[in-house]
């Protein structure tokens, strides 16, 4: 019994050292030596080319890496120099077209020995990107205190935005080219000593993915410069509107200060008083008629495109004929000649609340600004205006 035991087990023992040398078969020309792989390898998309990067860490002896792409259609070499430390290894693959794209790399050491392969997926951005993106918007465009005050709209830096590139003038005639760098909270920029009446050129700059190695740009376009002349060229401008203390001086009604106006609007007054502050009016009351009533202001202007307008509190009822109006000359229009203004907003209940009137000059041109209404049926119509506004726009 304790023979037969014994037989059994040299058995097994020779049966398990079979096994552990079943592998020899495969390795009849010695064991398999691995080098050092490409450790934290990475895809840093560009303009219809990428860069790729991976760490050294462990293995001295690597001598040569050799990236695949293209489903190993293409590839590529770098020989290296190791130091003693942890290496950076970058190389940049060019003429990619607009695309994803699988990357491959493996390292080999002098002896000839390859690493495992690691593998990073990417993405290659061309024209097609390009073409798609859109200039960061902006609000209103204002000169203020000799600096032109640009409203950034706000955004979502996630989506690429780095940047916006402006050029633009200062008073003396010096060109600047600037970059203004993009923030997620809405941004305003102020440019000093802008040249004004000037327009600036800007574009946008973005990157697809935080390192990317190329800036992707819009194209350039212009804008302007909103300036507001109101207190350069209008004198009593509202908000509220002064009376003249030598025409009317007491009661609700009173005449404009600075102002001037013809006998048809002056009969019932052109300033009111109504709930205290002063506004400009123009309005019967079963008092009798308007026939081309108007309050006007005149002085002239360089050329550029200006809009004059009117920030209305109240019509009542219907007006059935009155004008916010813009004419060259030293007079406003009657009502049945306002085609030949320069520019006019017709004013009634519909649209009371703000009104506009855009024109533009050649030349150095007189103009006035103001007015005209012809008041009649029905008997009961008011117009009173908060602030009378000049813009230029460029």
């Amino acid at each position: 019994m304790r023979t037969l035991s014994y037989i059994i087990g040299c058995l097994l023992v020779l049966s398990a050292c079979r096994k552990q040398d079943d592998y020899k078969k495969f390795i009849k020309n010695g064991e398999i030596l691995y080098t050092g792989k490409a450790d934290s390898l990475e895809v840093h998309t560009g303009r219809n080319r990428v860069e790729l990067s991976w760490l050294l860490i462990a293995d001295p002896k690597v001598s040569r890496s050799k990236i695949y792409w293209n489903n190993r259609r293409d590839s590529a070499t770098i020989d290296i120099k190791r130091s003693a430390g942890v290496d950076t290894i970058r190389f940049v693959i060019t003429n990619l077209e607009e695309r994803a794209y699988s990357f491959e790399v493996y390292n080999f050491d002098k002896d000839g020995n390859i690493s495992v392969r690691t593998e990073a997926n990417g993405f290659v951005y061309g024209p097609l990107y390009e073409d798609a993106l859109l200039n960061r918007a902006f609000g209103n465009v204002e000169m203020k205190d000799g600096r032109a005050v640009i409203p950034w709209v706000n955004i979502d830096t996630t989506g690429g935005i780095i940047a916006m590139q402006l050029q633009y003038s200062t008073s003396d005639q010096v060109l600047h080219d600037t970059i203004i760098h993009a923030e997620a909270e809405v941004q305003v920029t102020k440019l000093d000593n802008y040249l004004s009446g000037s327009n600036f050129r800007y574009r946008t700059l973005y990157k697809p993915d935080p390192k990317s190695i190329d800036t992707f740009y819009t194209p350039f376009v212009i804008a302007g410069v909103k300036e507001d002349l109101t207190a350069k060229y209008i004198v009593n401008p509202g908000a509220p509107f002064l009376r003249d203390p030598a025409n009317m001086p007491s009661g609700r009604f009173g005449q404009l200060q600075g102002w001037q106006y013809n006998s048809e609007a002056g009969r019932n007054g052109t300033y009111d008083e109504i709930n205290g502050p002063g506004m400009l009016t123009l309005w019967i009351w079963d008092n009798g008629t308007i026939t081309n009533g108007k309050i006007y202001q005149t002085f002239t202007l360089q050329p550029g495109d200006y809009r004059f307008e009117a920030d209305i509190s109240n019509i009542d009822n219907t007006l059935e004929n009155t004008y916010l109006v813009v004419a060259a000359g030293n007079q406003l229009p009657d009502v049945e000649q306002m085609n030949t203004a320069l520019g006019s907003a017709k004013l009634s209940n519909n649209n009371h609340k703000y009104a506009s009137a855009g024109f533009s000059l050649t030349a150095a041109t007189t103009v006035t600004v103001g007015f005209t209404g012809t008041l009649k049926s029905p008997a009961e119509q008011t117009l009173r205006v908060n602030k009378v506004l000049l813009i230029k726009d460029k």
